[in-house]
């Protein structure tokens, strides 16, 4: 599908991951619309993408439905995420609202639909790589993963896809879900923003553990790919992009900016490793380098 002058509503538009999915979705033609508690807060995709916006909650399939109402894609995005929530809290926005969101698409007609998930999804193993077969979480289930992702995110973001694929066979909506690793870049107040503080002390201990980094924009690519690619139809994809320490990391950043602490490594040999090569096969995905990816974010954080 070319998505030149389709009409793609997109959940959660104005976070940090949403924002890079409606650049990327607009710079191939679409027309964004996003769809949002507090449209306010995309002026600045407004004025230089011309993303529109929709007022609408993930509480409300009302509000939903008017606001998907003459898409022709729908991509969700929005989520709870971070730390400090109830289960009840992420049940409510990553269950519930998925629920809403795929049944406000059914409701509206829309045929086409991608939802964004996570690895945090899966009972990681520590042996061998995790792939798209890999079995999900199950109720409050927890795996390795939970050492380094609320458990509570990750076990309502596999209850969720799962209702997302119920829903979509029984709605008959084309879904597929993308899966991504952590996910770093410009505007992200989580991941990022804690390096770039981190790097700001004069000693900095970095572990070499090695875990999936992968910029935001990249994510973005994929979805758009998704999006104009037949085959991705029914299917799910990884997106983890290259494994990187803490430690690896740190280094890459001092050197961008030219400046920064002492870098102490904290010895943990293991790594996570997840496979994303359906996504590369299929969908053409090519993770740009660290460099690259830090370049921004280094920019960004320099003051």
């Amino acid at each position: 599908m070319d998505l030149a002058g389709t009409t793609i509503a997109l959940t959660g538009a104005t976070g940090f991951l949403g924002s890079h999915i409606a650049i990327e979705l607009a710079r191939r033609g679409a027309h964004v619309r996003g769809v949002v508690r507090t449209p306010s807060k995309g002026d600045w995709l407004a004025e230089a993408h011309g993303v529109r916006f929709a007022r609408a909650d993930l509480g409300d399939r009302d509000s939903l439905k008017a606001a998907f109402d003459g898409a022709d894609i729908v991509v969700s995005n929005a989520a709870a995420v971070g730390t400090g929530k109830t289960y009840e809290a992420f049940y409510e926005a990553n269950v519930q609202g998925t629920e809403n969101v795929m049944q406000a698409i059914a409701e509206a007609g829309v045929p086409r639909a991608v939802v964004v998930s996570t690895i945090g999804v899966y009972k990681t193993r520590l042996l061998g790589r995790n792939d798209e077969s890999t079995p999900m979480l199950q109720g409050r289930e927890r795996a390795l993963s939970s050492l380094f992702t609320d458990w509570r995110y990750s076990s309502t973001k596999a209850e969720a896809e799962r209702r997302a694929w119920d829903l979509a066979a029984e709605h008959g909506i084309d879904l597929t879900t993308v899966r991504p690793g952590p996910i770093y870049g410009e505007r992200d107040d989580k991941l990022t923003t804690r390096y770039a503080k981190a790097l700001k002390r004069r000693v900095v201990f970095a572990p070499t553990l090695k875990l999936p980094h992968v910029h935001a924009g990249d994510v973005a690519q994929v979805i758009a790919a998704a999006l104009e690619r037949e085959i991705s139809v029914g299917r799910a994809y990884n997106v983890v992009g290259d494994n990187y320490s803490p430690h690896r990391i740190a280094h890459t950043w001092r050197r961008l900016a030219g400046t920064g602490p002492t870098i102490v490594p904290l010895f943990v040999p293991l790594s996570g490793r997840f496979d994303d090569q359906r996504a590369r096969e299929e969908l053409g995905y090519r993770p740009r380098s660290l460099e690259e990816g830090l370049a921004g974010c280094v920019a960004e954080h320099a003051t």
